[in-house]
């Protein structure tokens, strides 16, 4: 049986074309024999297919990996080396297993998730560090290891090519790169230069990347980054960085397609339009420049906050504030440009459009703004965008522009001043990467365009394809050389591997008389056209086979790249490879008063891969187009073509490549739209065959693919061969017979010094032998563990049906004396419970018949004790009834009586008033009759007046020493208070000093944390604000307490007047009564003289008041026997005593009268003395604060 027959046996997958899925999956229905025409197969969508194949077999269908191997993180691992066998592997990794990376020899393919993926943070970078590459998963970072670890170890230069189409994430890539080498070659004490290096990115991304139909962030330039290391004690840091950009799309600037944009600077200008009012800018579709794609949005892109991103980064790498005013006001001046409106122009006196001329308007608004903007003359700007001048021997001729002349002379001045500033921005960033110090080697990161292929092509396809051819060529040269090297290294024997030679599509794009040549050609023609250089090309480079012209028409040509082929339009070459630009406008903005202005239009472009670093101007970036040397004033004849400079760049770029140990990362684009990991078969293969992975895989295929380690080969293959035939002393030896007893060619296999080489498909073939070997062994194994349980089973089985069978009669030997047993026992149990029952049941009788006469005797005993309760309360009742009535009508009958009694009374005080009333009407002549009695009575007035001063100097000094001993006690419970709120005050003092502490504290705090400002600032606002309102809660407790005081005051003075007037009353009260009883005395002596003076001093002394309340009448007749209270009114005015009684014997009155003003004014002087003294301890507000401070802090 032949290795074709085994291996397309029955049961085999295979691959098969598919017409949308490119490879489909299948198995072989029947085994292969050799000379068989055809092969029966059942795909994998379920249907049955035969596939027609020739007579020597040699369009077999490539067969499918062994599932050992799919899912490998490196394609060239594979058995099988073909097309659809990596792109299953890449699917099962990118779709099943979300893994981005994937190894293929020297390559990284990295395919883009559109997803945001956890791989690339501080931990990982560690995590890396340190590791060869292959110990850990495929990644962009063992890629960059692996470069620096080699930078390490042979101080050598080295080169990473990321390389992809439009949107595969080139740039991501390069930056994550960059942003490796930045973490592992930095130092504590070098952070600036790792935070410049990052902070390029987002400035290149600005000014150099833009939306395109395929990619949201699309580079529309080459950029080569080199990262300068120094070595210092055996480890490289990270120096600076030098960056170097090839061919600007500055077409772009002033046109874009549709659904794409133009630079991301303009836009994010536009949408920071309000923090520069002096550009006076409007929203994006308002210019000509950037309206055009119609799609002026990115989704989840913020164009204001990239804006800030943009300016901070212009700062951290050295940018100025006025240098970055300057940047925005050129790109503004840009955008008005472009709207400067170029109309038609009519012949003067007629309304004949002149088609030769045209006109803009001196009042052009955009005109005007752009000057202002720029700094430059508005009407000479306007002059030479409406003229040219022709340069003859010895003058000069003047002439008009058309409106297309015009509008491209507009364009082409705005491309080129967007290319000058571009150059600037790059300058700069290379003086602030690169501190000009000696460079020991350097990492150069390269993120060039990928093969592009659109619906139109144009010159810019066409330079990124030519490029792309350049870096394809130096790849495979550096794929072959690894490949021959690593054969010579293992001393094997080989023969030259063919390998696809992309260099006569380079001969057709480079040589003389080729695509480059015949361009430049034509522009030194004075009426070259793009149609008359495409016939020139179909006339000259039919020769060549990679060129083909088209079918029909003269307007394109096609180009055989390595990848596709592509068709290309002329129309635009020729002025896009001129690049002219009016040298009279550019004057103008030479002659600008900006200084930014004339500097960037005086810039010189400077290849800076051919020239040293060091040694280049200060702005000396890479520009947009690299060109070759220094000149001079370059005319126009001399002035080389973008084409020829665009040559020279890329020449010196291979060269710079040629000169490090290069390494390739490939990124893939998975599907057109942007879904996280969808995959697109078609799409997928058409980039790996553009990208040079299958020129690899094919190139290893060609060789040796499949490399084992003897030790790895060894322990997988050992059982294929006899035990007597291995020695693990000679593994070598042991390999070697395991490999030459199955595969009998000896050119499928290379006994390598470390390795075993085989050719593709022999590994597979191995493993289908170990395969079948093992499937055979494990048959014997198991017929031989299948008898040993099966008769292991039978004698276990044996021993248990034997017991079984032993415990079975003794179980029933047991079950039957059991049952006796209990037929005894259930004997004399039923004896017992028969009499058991038979005694229960006459307990129960008898305890029933006791219940019953028990409870029949309670009832009947508590029957009687009813009826006899029941007889006692309704006597009770009665008797209380009885009562009642008795009591009601005896009541009754008293009321009655008492209502007689009182009206008899009340007739009988009436008359007796009546009586003594007409008896008062005669007191006079009693008053003539008894006049003698006058001296007796001054004489015992005087000494009652005595005895009264006597009295009230005891009672004052008494009062005096109780108002003293009140105030006294008031004075020390203020002194008690004051103490409190003295030491409230300090304890609030206390507090506050240690609050002010704790606020400079927190304020020392703020300004070393100033990440921690806002939330601080904030707490000290509500702190503030709580404060704030505890004050105001204060003084209105204060304004409050002290109303309270206030108000206690005013009671207190009102409680004091009160009293003095109660101490007044009832010393003039004792003074009344002592003088009543010296009346009396006198009385006694004469009984009608008693009687007089009686009715005289109970007139002077005291009123009978009486309100309607309790008189029974309000008229002079109506007095009736009711109660009346007495009281002393020491306020009454005295003359209301003459008014009633003017006698003018009364002496008595008199002096009466007098004690009582004398009493009066003593009152009035305790009066004074009191205020006095309380005026002294009177609590006042500022008494009050510190206690409503202790009460505010105790709330």
């Amino acid at each position: 049986m032949s290795s074709e027959e085994m291996l397309y046996a029955q049961g085999a997958k295979i691959w098969v074309p598919h017409a949308e899925q490119v490879w489909e999956s299948a198995t072989l229905e029947e085994s292969y024999r050799k000379g068989a025409g055809f092969l029966k197969i059942c795909t994998e969508s379920g249907s049955l297919k035969e596939v027609k194949l020739k007579a020597d077999g040699s369009d077999l269908p490539p067969l499918r990996n062994p599932a050992i191997l799919v899912g490998q993180n490196d394609l060239t691992t594979l058995s099988y080396l073909h097309e659809p066998g990596v792109l299953h592997n890449l699917r099962v990794r990118f779709c099943e297993r979300q893994i981005i990376y994937t190894y293929c020899g020297i390559i990284l393919v990295a395919i883009n998730p559109y997803a945001e993926m956890p791989l690339y943070g501080p931990s990982i970078i560690r995590a890396y560090r340190g590791h060869a590459m292959g110990d850990l998963e495929p990644h962009i970072f063992a890629l960059a290891e692996e470069a620096y670890t080699k930078l390490e170890r042979e101080n050598c230069n080295l080169s990473i090519i990321v390389s992809g189409e439009s949107g595969a994430g080139k740039t991501v890539s390069a930056k994550y790169a960059m942003r490796y080498f930045a973490a592992v070659g930095g130092s504590e004490s070098e952070t600036q230069v790792e935070r410049k290096v990052l902070a390029s990115s987002p400035i290149m991304e600005a000014f150099g990347n833009a939306k395109t139909t395929r990619n949201d962030n699309s580079s529309r330039f080459g950029k080569f980054t080199k990262l300068l290391f120094r070595n210092q004690m055996g480890v490289m840091y990270l120096q600076g960085a030098t960056m170097h950009t090839y061919l600007l799309e500055k077409s772009r600037v002033v046109y874009q397609a549709q659904g794409e944009r133009n630079y991301h600077i303009f836009y994010q200008l536009c949408a920071a339009r309000s923090k520069y009012p002096e550009l006076v800018l409007d929203h994006q579709d308002k210019f000509q420049f950037l309206n055009m794609g119609g799609a002026p949005d990115i989704e989840r892109v913020s164009d204001a906050d990239q804006f800030n991103e943009t300016v901070q980064a212009m700062t951290v790498l050295g940018f100025s504030i006025q240098q970055i005013a300057d940047i925005v006001k050129i790109l503004a001046g840009i955008l008005h440009l472009g709207n400067i409106q170029v109309s038609k122009k009519f012949n003067e006196g007629s309304e004949e459009e002149d088609t030769d001329s045209c006109e803009i308007f001196h009042n052009d608004i955009h005109l005007q703004i752009t000057g202002d903007l720029l700094r430059v003359s508005a009407e000479d700007l306007r002059r030479w965008l409406l003229m040219r001048k022709i340069e003859s021997v010895n003058e000069y001729v003047l002439i008009p522009n058309s409106i297309e002349a015009a509008q491209a002379a507009r364009d082409a001045l705005a491309k080129h001043i967007y290319a000058k500033l571009f150059q600037y921005i790059v300058g700069v960033l290379n003086k602030s990467l690169n501190n000009g110090s000696k460079q020991c080697s350097f990492i150069g990161v390269l993120d060039i365009y990928g093969f592009e292929t659109f619906e139109v092509n144009s010159y810019e396809q066409f330079c990124i394809n030519y490029a792309n051819e350049k870096l394809q060529q130096q790849f495979n040269q550096h794929v072959f050389k690894l490949e021959q090297e690593e054969y010579l290294k293992e001393g094997i024997t080989w023969t030259m591997i063919d390998f696809y030679d992309n260099q006569p599509c380079i001969d057709l794009i480079e040589s003389r008389l080729g695509v480059l040549d015949l361009l430049d050609e034509e522009c030194r023609m004075p009426k070259g056209s793009d149609e008359s250089w495409a016939g020139k090309l179909i006339g000259k480079c039919s020769k060549f086979p990679h060129f083909e012209k088209p079918r029909f028409g003269t307007t394109s040509f096609f180009i055989k790249h390595f990848s596709d082929t592509v068709e290309y339009d002329v129309n635009g070459f020729l002025e896009k490879n001129r690049d002219t630009v009016s040298k009279e406008l550019t004057q103008v903005l030479s002659e600008s008063n900006m200084s930014l202005v004339k500097q960037v239009m005086t810039l010189e472009e400077i290849d800076t891969l051919s020239v040293d670093t060091a040694k280049s101007s200060t702005l000396g970036g890479r520009v947009v187009i690299s060109a070759g040397r220094k000149q001079v004033v370059p005319s126009k004849q001399h002035r080389k073509t973008v084409g020829s400079q665009f040559q020279e760049s890329l020449a010196s770029l291979i060269s710079t490549l040629h000169a490090t140990t290069p390494h390739y990362v490939r990124c893939i684009k998975p599907n057109d739209d942007k879904i996280a990991f969808k995959w697109e078969t078609a799409k997928i293969i058409q980039q790996l065959r553009a990208c040079g992975v299958l020129e690899t895989v094919r190139i290893s295929a060609a060789g040796f693919p499949s490399r084992w380690l003897y030790p790895d080969f060894y322990m997988r293959y050992q059982l294929l061969v006899y035990r007597s035939k291995l020695d693990k002393n000679d593994m070598k030896q042991s390999c070697r017979n395991i490999v030459m007893k199955w595969i009998q060619d000896e050119d499928k296999y290379r006994f390598g010094n470390t390795q075993i080489f085989f050719r593709a498909g022999q590994v597979a073939f191995l493993e289908q032998v170990r395969a079948n070997l093992r499937k055979k062994y494990i048959t014997i194994v198991q017929s031989v563990v299948r008898r040993f349980i099966y008769r292991r089973r039978f004698l276990r089985l044996q021993m248990v049906i034997n017991g079984i069978q032993r415990h079975a009669r003794g179980f029933l030997a047991r079950q039957r004396v059991q049952k006796m047993r209990e037929a005894r026992a259930g004997l004399i149990l039923s004896k017992y419970a028969r009499g058991w029952l038979c005694r229960r049941r006459y307990l129960r009788l008898r305890h029933s018949i006791s219940g019953i006469q028990t409870y029949a005797r309670g009832m009947l005993a508590r029957s009687k004790f009813h009826a006899m309760r029941d007889h006692y309360r309704a006597v009770q009742i009665q008797r209380f009834v009885r009562g009642a009535l008795a009591r009601r009508a005896y009541q009754k009958r008293r009321r009655n009586i008492i209502i007689c009694q009182a009206a008899i009374r009340r007739f009988l005080a009436r008359r007796q008033f009546k009586r003594m009333k007409a008896e008062a009407k005669t007191i006079k002549h009693i008053e003539n009759k008894y006049m003698g009695l006058e001296n007796k009575i001054i004489s015992m007035q005087q000494r009652i007046d005595e005895l009264n001063r006597d009295n009230s100097n005891l009672k004052h000094k008494t009062s005096e020493i109780s108002v003293l001993k009140m105030k006294l006690e008031l004075k020390k419970t203020l002194e008690v208070e004051f103490k409190n709120v003295k030491a409230a005050c300090q304890d609030k003092d206390r507090l506050i000093e240690a609050l002010n502490k704790q606020l400079e504290a927190e304020r020392d705090e703020k300004m070393q944390l100033l990440e921690e400002n806002g939330h601080a600032q904030e707490e000290w606002l509500s702190q503030k604000q709580t404060w704030r309102l505890e004050n105001e809660e204060l003084r209105r407790q204060i304004d409050e307490i002290i109303e309270m005081a206030k108000n206690a005051e005013v009671s207190q003075r009102n409680q004091e007047d009160r009293l003095l007037a109660e101490i007044d009353n009832r010393e003039l009260n004792e003074a009344y009564q002592r003088a009543i009883k010296d009346k009396e005395v006198i009385e006694n002596e004469n009984y009608m003289l008693k009687e007089e003076l009686s009715r005289l001093t109970a007139g002077s002394f005291s009123l009978h008041g009486r309100k309607a309340s309790n008189a029974s009448s309000q008229n002079e007749d109506d007095v009736g026997y009711a109660s009346a209270k007495n009281t002393l009114e020491i306020n009454r005015p005295p003359d209301l005593l003459s008014k009633n009684y003017s006698y003018d014997s009364t002496s008595m009155v008199v002096k009466l009268r007098a004690i009582l003003e004398e009493e009066k004014q003593k009152h009035k002087n305790l009066q004074e003395q009191y205020i006095k003294l309380a005026s002294r301890h009177k609590p006042t507000e500022d008494s009050f604060r510190p206690a409503c401070r202790v009460a505010g802090r105790g709330t």
